[in-house]
């Protein structure tokens, strides 16, 4: 018999939060499954928005390919879970109750949903977790489970236990550590001989360092006064640009004390530059057939990992003409080049593309416009700079050159796949649900 898969994506989980230097929480669990599996260093996700890069880990294509976007799953796409039916798998999730997961689940033998509700988090998983350990030991074999957990999305909604600061540097390092007891809890009632356990996430996503949110800062009174006397056509513009000058102001105040990093958690700029903290991901495999104590630093990508589970599991990979590929030889120590991984920005909402799409290799991240490829032009070091500070573009003409040549290719590569349509009352729903989850104001 195959063996089961677990399958834990945990919302905006980076990397160097998770396993690197910059870790505070304290995760005995999570550093258990390196211990006994195999940890990739290097993953890179394909956008920095749940759908565009849930789309791409279950289609292993990139979103322009696949159709799957903007919350929304066109079925006509092959998928990792058709695979798995045609290999008999029972599946399950348990998943939050928003449009875009039902959609991907559809299929699924069971499923359930947590009503995700960003005004008590923590307590959503209390709740489901045990719903998921209830099940785990009633699900017939062989199972896929797919967890996603959205408890690392902010605002942190903390267990009093957890609040401590031996337990993690910020809120979101804190809640790691609550969530770490919880894959204990998962791991206890799973048997790793014969089942496969997958850790990683969606994207990645900046951790703020301050409990106010410049956005929201006060104009003075006497301003806001203005408007009982001032037609709104005026006041409002005023008062907008007073805000943006205070914001400004307040920003240049807090530079002086921060590393460029925590600056940027500041700034909307994340949808044009695709730092690391938004698409470098975590990937751990611990189980059946998966080496122990295993580190591979290799860059691969997130459209990998689910080829990579088919050939574990010994299922035929009838994905079709795919942007993913198995990283089984890399578990066996053998070679395998290295492939460039394409990134993109994601919009909320189907009425606008994200700015930025991009290359990252493991020496440099380039990117550019989505729409004119002469615009925005970033260029980074990754082995000088790896906090990428410094925009090299203009001083490596050559290198931009064969960057861009590089993802031209893959962007040119023909739609395979039809995109979804959205409907006028579809994506209100849609943009309901974002606004729900803070990804819309």
């Amino acid at each position: 018999m195959p063996p089961n898969i677990f399958l834990l994506t945990i919302d905006s989980l980076r990397f160097d939060k998770t396993f690197g230097k910059n870790k505070s929480s304290v995760t005995p669990n999570l550093d258990s499954l390196v211990r006994n599996g195999t940890c990739f260093r290097q993953v890179i996700a394909t956008a920095d928005q749940t759908g565009l890069s849930l789309g791409s880990l279950f289609t292993s294509l990139y979103p322009f390919k696949s159709g799957i976007s903007y919350f929304q799953v066109d079925h006509n796409v092959p998928n990792f879970f058709q695979s798995l039916q045609r290999e008999n798998y029972k599946l399950h999730s348990f998943v939050p109750d928003l449009s875009f997961f039902k959609k991907l689940t559809k299929n699924f033998e069971k499923n359930e949903y947590y009503v995700y509700n960003d005004r008590e988090n923590w307590l959503q998983l209390v709740g489901f977790g045990n719903q998921i350990l209830d099940k785990l030991e009633q699900m017939e074999k062989p199972w896929f489970c797919f967890v996603h957990l959205m408890d690392l999305r902010p605002p942190y909604h903390l267990p009093t236990e957890f609040d401590k600061e031996e337990l993690g540097d910020t809120k979101y390092d804190r809640m790691l550590s609550y969530i770490d007891t919880w894959i204990g809890k998962f791991l206890e009632k799973i048997d790793l001989e014969k089942t496969i356990f997958v850790l990683s996430s969606d994207h990645g996503d900046y951790i703020p360092v301050l409990e106010e949110d410049l956005n929201q800062i006060k104009i003075p009174k006497v301003i806001k006064k203005t408007k009982k006397i001032i037609p709104n056509t005026i006041s409002e513009p005023i008062l907008s640009k007073l805000q943006r000058t205070r914001k400004f102001i307040e920003l240049k105040k807090l530079k002086k004390n921060m590393t460029a990093q925590q600056f940027r958690t500041l700034q909307d700029r994340g949808d044009e530059f695709l730092f690391d903290e938004l698409v470098r991901i975590p990937f751990v495999l611990t189980g059946f057939g998966v080496p122990s104590n295993s580190i591979i630093e290799k860059q691969v990508r997130q459209v990998d990992i689910c080829p990579t589970l088919c050939e574990l599991i010994g299922a035929s990979n009838d994905l079709g003409s795919i942007n993913g590929r198995s990283l089984v030889p890399l578990l066996n120590k053998q070679s395998l080049t290295e492939e460039p991984a394409y990134i993109e920005s994601g919009s909320a909402t189907a009425k606008k593309l994200g700015k930025a799409i991009g290359i990252r290799t493991s020496n440099y991240k380039y990117l550019r416009s989505r729409r004119d490829s002469t615009k925005n032009i970033t260029l980074y070091d990754l082995k000088n700079d790896p906090n990428e500070t410094e925009n090299i573009a203009s001083l490596n003409p050559q290198i931009v050159k064969k960057m861009e040549k590089i993802l031209q290719k893959i962007t040119n590569d023909s739609t395979e796949y039809n995109t979804v349509s959205n409907t006028k009352d579809e994506s209100k729903k849609v943009e309901a649900e974002l606004r729900k989850l803070g990804y819309l104001k």
